[in-house]
């Protein structure tokens, strides 16, 4: 198997999206050339691969990294890659039930683990999964390509999680990743035919593999081995290295931003003034065409313009009268009644915060206990191994050392 380092990815898949800094995830990164409704694994279809189960084929050339290494988060208004060192058919969650089958990019969030595979114990997966990550597709239509134009609208996607039920992730299999939380024979059941079953052909690289890659026998796949670093210095150099350049687009973009600013504000500058000539240059001919309408009407309409504006000031009196009474009425009103739905809102918005809160430090809570444990038996694991094999060593120099007395007190004698 081919091994490359952990900036392969980076030096790939740059001609085909953007690096960014997230906070907490370190160099992400996401894709230039999906639609605004796409989501991962969601261009592409499923087959059946016997060492590793589901496999996604991939529509897209960064397909070989980004949808079957690493995790996906939704921030900032866009899908993000999170990269990972271990290779999987597919980074998955499943979901099976009233006709529909169904599937999701696991977030950051959810731990591989050599032995026990995907940690998942106390995990809510409507908490856990954004709810436009979903794809469904109806079970018949689970066997076929071009799956992402049978995939139902996201708008359905809380109906269709109350119709179906989680069937889970990936497991361990010999160390590593199986993704067979749905069996082949049940896909073939509710499918209603044998879903495509095909075998690997490994390539050396990304760009060796042709364009269709599922020839219908074999899928042709670029799987390297991403090495793991040897310290935690070079992860630290790599966080610091990673942090700075972060520092220095967040800076540029802020720079430029404020360039952009700067320009509309002067353009709409201009126009308000283009504006504000120009409506007084139309208000200068409206009163003088006015004043000499005025002038020429002003004997025959004299009495006339006393009378109604007599009638006039009299009616608007009683007319303002009345306006301003309904006015406050209306004030107070709408005073009191925002005032209520502020308090109700505030109140919500309040037991909502606390309610989260407490959710996420349980959750926090047990998953520090669960690292901490697991990595305590991998500690005493690791020192039981390390005992016996010193034994063994031990046992051994001891008996070659016992052959030798022997063989010189056989030479001597």
């Amino acid at each position: 198997m081919v091994e490359v380092e952990f900036s392969h990815f980076h030096d790939s898949l740059s001609p085909h999206g953007t690096w960014v800094y997230l906070e907490g995830y370190g160099d992400c990164w996401y894709p230039s050339d999906v639609e605004d409704d796409w989501r991962p694994y969601h261009h592409g279809h499923w087959v059946w691969i016997d060492e590793c189960g589901w496999y996604w084929v991939s529509y897209y050339s960064w397909g070989w990294a980004c949808e079957h290494y690493g995790r996906w988060v939704y921030t900032n208004g866009r899908w993000h890659w999170v990269p990972g060192y271990e290779w999987s058919g597919g980074w998955v969650v499943w979901c099976e039930g009233g006709g529909y089958v169904g599937w999701a990019a696991l977030p950051p969030t959810i731990i591989w683990d050599d032995r026990d595979g995907c940690r998942t114990g106390g995990v809510v997966w409507e908490v856990e999964i954004h709810e436009y990550c979903w794809v469904f597709v109806t079970c018949n239509r689970f066997g076929q390509r071009n799956l992402h134009r049978y995939a139902e609208n996201t708008r359905q996607t809380k109906a269709l999680l109350r119709r179906a039920g989680v069937r889970g992730c990936l497991t361990a299999e010999r160390g590593r990743p199986m993704n067979r939380a749905i069996r082949f024979e049940e896909a073939e059941e509710f499918s209603g035919q044998k879903p495509p079953r095909r075998k690997f052909k490994d390539e050396r690289d990304e760009k060796s593999r042709p364009e269709n890659r599922d020839d219908g026998e074999l899928v042709y796949v670029y799987r390297p081995r991403v090495k793991k670093p040897k310290n935690n210095g070079d992860q630290e150099e790599r966080e610091k290295a990673e942090k700075e350049k972060a520092e220095r687009e967040k800076k540029e973009r802020e720079e430029k931003e404020k360039r952009e600013k700067e320009e509309a504000e002067r353009k709409a500058k201009e126009e308000r003034e283009k504006a504000e000539k120009e409506k007084a240059e139309r208000e200068e001919k409206e009163k003088k065409d006015k004043e000499a309408r005025e002038k020429a009407e002003k004997e025959k309409a004299e009495r006339e313009k006393k009378e109604r504006e007599e009638k006039e000031k009299k009616e608007k009196e009683e007319r303002e009268k009345a306006e301003k009474e309904k006015a406050e009425r209306e004030k107070k009103e709408r005073e009191e009644k925002e005032k209520k739905e502020k308090e109700e809102r505030e109140k919500a918005e309040k037991e909502k915060a606390a309610r989260e809160k407490k959710e996420r430090e349980e959750k926090e809570k047990k998953a520090k206990e669960e690292r901490e444990k697991a990595e305590k038996e991998k500690a005493e694991r690791e020192k039981k191994e390390r005992e016996e094999k010193e034994k063994r060593e031990k046992e051994e120099a001891e008996r070659k050392a016992k052959e030798e007395r022997e063989k010189a007190e056989k030479e001597k004698g």
